[in-house]
């Protein structure tokens, strides 16, 4: 079985090809706007996994967006990827989170070997209201 060691929404990735070690840049945790419908993105979600036992095993991964109405969209989703080692590092590119309203967003982390599909994590995202500048 796998576990989600931690899951970060940022606005860019850095590797170091070197060192292997990893940059999350800007982290998203809320955010703002004068009106919605607005768009968001490109963004990442960089992950860490631990795998149990030595076995390779296959999982599917899917990136979903909760309104604060609770309702549900699916932002991607993998086909299946081998985990062999004991830790994976798994980073998502979100092209556009199309958000419509203002309040708490939760971006959640799902897998799956079959049509069930676990929650692995949530990230709350919080979208707020601006005035424009000048407005009164």
């Amino acid at each position: 079985m796998i576990r989600n060691v931690w899951s970060v929404l940022c606005r860019d990735i850095i590797t170091d090809q070197e060192t292997n070690s990893v940059t999350y840049v800007r982290c998203i945790e809320e955010g703002s706007a004068t009106g919605v419908p607005v768009s968001i993105g490109p963004i990442f979600l960089g992950s860490l996994w631990e795998k149990e036992g030595e076995k390779e095993e296959s999982f599917r991964f899917r990136i979903v967006l909760v309104r604060p109405d609770r309702t549900a969209r699916a932002l991607l989703q993998t086909n299946f990827m081998v985990l062999d080692r004991p830790r994976h590092r798994l980073n998502f590119r979100i092209n556009t989170l199309d958000i419509t309203s203002f309040g708490i967003h939760y971006v959640v982390v799902e897998y799956g070997r079959d049509e069930k599909w676990n929650r692995a994590g949530r990230i709350p995202l919080l979208i707020r209201q601006v005035q424009k500048k000048g407005a009164s």
